[in-house]
């Protein structure tokens, strides 16, 4: 049995060590070829010595691809066909669906949880509580909410022939029109919205778009807002891309289009060292000065629209620093195995600024501030922002303990130029008021745009 044993641990190492040694002298195809048989080898193995139940080598080779993809970054995944085509579903921004929602019951159907009374459904004698029992002919007990989703939705408009029960016994047939449902990924809002008890935002001339993320219509949506503004009189922009974490580029670079002055919005570099470039020939821009809003979760393709912004000079960002994913992901379909998402372009900036592991830094940077403990460190980050949004100034004769000496005097605590419990209390009191009624971004942005 040791012998066995030693013989295996050999031959480990010395696959292990042809590995190591001479497939950097390979070619991508011989390294290909050896990884092959590598993995053949111990999928061999396994078949013929694992005493546990039989192991499905589809399973195998799916674990295998997987893991190998997963040591590539964190963008890059391999998918199954079916998830795959489930998150093509959940990323549309059209569909057309029943007029009626649905959650799944513990009797095992769809239960209908929510309809209007406007509704042709509704006028039909369908109502909340009643149970879809079945879909085109197919049963829908024990469906899933994905796959409930993928059988009453379509493309396009279109009917569906549903049993719908009311109760155990009172089971009809229906003929269902299936409606149109939108994802609009562009709003727009008048500033007075913004308004609370410590500020208000007059100014007629600001208008305000908010960009949720980029889908298949973002760009379109975005020209109906700005021509929507440009009626209202607006000449100012603030443009929010707070919590925006990316999405389709192409939508991107297409709204990028819209408000980027003439020249380069973001240029591509793959492994090769080939460079795309995309530009755009826009003249003149649509609003006199622009403001662009951005958080930690600015990320991706809204990183693409920021940094244009700011290196074309067409509008100043104002908030923190943004996410840093500067890299682009291909989709390549590979037969009976399913979908690899992978890493193969990295963008940089229209001055060539690196944005992937650096993000983009605000013109005028917002600290964010989280509640302080009286076991916090003076030293730390959000200490000496938490001093500056209580108004103070931090510089060698205005430290931290001087400053919260003063804030202590002020609030009539005692003075021990200490974060004790009483003072950090006071102190998360302010925070969790700012909170409730300020928006520290947006109120920055405006009064930017106003000097």
């Amino acid at each position: 049995m040791k012998r066995v044993l030693a013989a295996l641990v050999m031959s480990i190492v010395m696959a292990s060590s042809v590995f190591a040694e001479d497939m950097t002298n390979m070619t991508s195809q011989e390294q290909a070829d050896l990884a092959g048989a590598y993995i053949s080898e111990i999928v061999k193995y396994i078949k013929e010595n694992y005493i546990g139940d039989d192991v499905d080598t589809n399973i195998l080779i799916h674990s295998a691809v997987k893991a190998i993809v997963g040591e590539l970054d964190q963008y890059s995944d391999y998918l199954t066909d079916e998830e795959y085509n489930s998150i093509k579903e959940n990323t549309k921004s059209s569909w057309y669906a029943p007029e009626f929602t649905c959650e799944i019951g513990e009797s095992g159907y769809p239960i209908i949880s929510k309809l209007s009374n406007t509704s042709k459904a509704y006028q039909d004698g369908i109502r909340e509580g009643d149970t879809v029992r079945n879909i085109d002919g197919v049963s829908t007990y024990n469906i899933g909410e994905e796959e409930y989703f993928s059988r009453s939705t379509s493309d396009i408009p279109t009917t569906l022939n549903m049993k719908i029960a009311r109760g155990d016994e009172n089971i009809k047939d229906y003929t269902i029109s299936l409606v149109k449902f939108e994802i609009h990924s562009v709003e727009t809002a008048d500033i007075s919205e913004f308004n609370s008890d410590s500020r208000k935002f007059t100014d007629a001339s600001v208008g305000y778009i908010h960009i949720s993320s980029f889908y298949e219509n973002t760009a379109n949506e975005f020209g109906s807002a700005i021509n929507k503004l440009i009626s209202q009189g607006k000449t100012r922009l603030i443009l929010d891309l707070r919590g925006n974490t990316g999405g389709y580029v192409d939508e991107a670079i297409a709204t990028a289009r819209q408000i980027v002055p003439n020249g380069v919005i973001i240029s591509t570099r793959d492994k090769r060292g080939n460079v795309n470039t995309y530009t755009s020939d826009l003249r003149t821009t649509p609003f006199e000065e622009c403001v662009v809003l951005t958080d930690s979760m600015t990320a991706s393709a809204a990183e693409i629209l920021a940094s244009a912004m700011q290196d074309s000079k067409a509008g100043k960002i104002v908030g923190e620093q943004t996410f840093g994913k500067g890299v682009m992901q291909s989709v390549m379909d590979f037969d009976d195995i399913g979908v690899v998402k992978m890493t193969t372009l990295e963008y940089f900036s229209r001055y060539g600024n690196k944005i992937n592991g650096v993000g983009i830094t605000p013109d005028i940077q917002v600290d964010k501030i989280d509640f302080v403990s009286e076991n916090d460190d003076l030293k730390s980050e959000n200490v000496a922002a938490v001093i500056k949004f209580l108004g103070y100034r931090l510089d060698a004769n205005n430290t931290v303990e001087r400053n919260i000496g003063r804030y202590q005097a002020e609030m009539g605590l005692p003075v021990t130029n200490r974060l004790d419990l009483a003072t950090a209390n006071a102190m998360n009191y302010e925070i969790y008021e700012d909170i409730l009624n300020n928006d520290r971004v947006f109120t920055l942005g405006y009064l930017e745009l106003l000097s």
